[in-house]
């Protein structure tokens, strides 16, 4: 499959890049040419435009180089996608991963269908984050989904914000390896939809997950926050909101120091 009569096919650019660290900007829109249709995409007169809900809030409706919207979009939403100090822990983590916020939506700009004039659209609620692209997926026979908007696909890769290594959904299902929520992709006739559940949702029920702890603790006692979220898959967030409170009502209490904390079952 040619970009134009003279272009790389994408199997051809896949090995180029492979082969050397990357490809300049330039010489990418030269490769994608005029025969492209997703070359539109890179320009400024690109009819495929994203749009944010976030909440109640009106929604942002982006335009231009789909380039741009990308960056435009990723500054709102990370600037909407609030950083979790956990108790006792040394890291951050955000309410939805950023890494999977990412792939979701540069997924969405390289396999959208720009011929059906829809806006790609990103949602966020409280519970989760929804990102819908016009168009279904398309796998090739070994099973991997091969970029509709390829020409977008070796631009975001020439400037490190992809890869071809078709492990977009491994690497949101990596963001969510250690908690109970899962996110999820769903492909149909018209439209590609990928959700992010918000990391925070399971703490939201603190005494079903104590209850989960307790039997846990009491089992195997002396368990770091780490080794109770990876054997309950439950989020540093729910553990850490349940933990606070089993402390606090006497339930349980710790020793160690530095994000190294042990819990066990008091008395």
């Amino acid at each position: 499959m040619h970009w134009d009569r003279d272009g790389l096919t994408y199997d051809e650019a896949e090995r180029i890049l492979s082969e050397n660290d990357g490809m300049p900007i330039g010489d990418v829109l030269r490769c994608c040419g005029d025969g492209d249709p997703s070359a539109g995409l890179l320009s400024d007169q690109c009819h495929t435009s994203v749009r944010l809900q976030r909440g109640n809030m009106p929604p942002t409706l982006w335009r231009g180089c789909i380039l741009g919207q990308y960056m435009d979009v990723m500054s709102a939403l990370d600037s909407a996608n609030p950083a979790i100090r956990l108790r006792r822990h040394c890291e951050y983590t955000n309410v939805f991963p950023r890494a999977a916020v990412l792939e979701a939506i540069g997924n969405a700009l390289i396999h959208c269908d720009a011929a059906q004039r829809r806006c790609i659209e990103v949602s966020m609620g409280e519970r989760a984050l929804t990102v819908t692209s016009p168009g279904c997926s398309m796998v090739r026979g070994e099973g991997r989904m091969l970029p509709r908007n390829q020409a977008l696909a070796v631009a975001m890769v020439s400037l490190g914000w992809a890869s071809m290594r078709s492990t977009g959904m491994m690497t949101i299902m990596d963001s969510y390896r250690r908690t109970w929520s899962v996110p999820r992709a769903e492909d149909s006739v018209d439209s590609f939809v990928v959700t992010l559940p918000a990391l925070n949702e399971d703490s939201k029920n603190p005494s079903a997950v104590a209850q989960r702890i307790y039997e846990l603790l009491s089992a195997t006692p002396g368990l770091t926050v780490e080794g109770i979220c990876r054997m309950l898959l439950i989020s540093p967030v729910a553990a850490t909101v349940a933990l606070e409170r089993m402390e606090a009502g006497g339930e349980v209490f710790s020793l160690g120091s530095s994000g190294s904390w042990m819990y066990y079952i008091s008395g």
